[in-house]
């Protein structure tokens, strides 16, 4: 049973919360090669519990507790630019 139950009421107690805006548009992506490195920039910050990136959309989604900037300084540091 997840966080919720039957009666439609949540326990989050021992869950791990998202950050808030967990979805980056992420500008100068054009391969497959970007999207692995702007991937692996964002799952190697502390906190991050999973990050995946559609390189159609432009979009990195993130999973976890890191804060925004963390994950935008990443993704800067691998050379690209992310916006929440």
């Amino acid at each position: 049973m997840g966080c919720c139950s039957s009666d439609n009421a949540c326990n989050t107690a021992g869950t791990t919360t998202q950050a808030a805006g967990n979805v980056f548009t992420v500008e100068g992506m054009t391969c497959g090669s970007c999207a692995a490195r702007v991937t692996a920039a964002a799952r190697a910050v502390p906190g991050v519990t999973d990050a995946t990136v559609d390189l159609a959309t432009a979009t990195l989604t993130v999973a976890g507790t890191a804060t925004q900037a963390d994950i935008t300084a990443a993704v800067a540091a691998a050379g690209y630019t992310a916006h929440p």
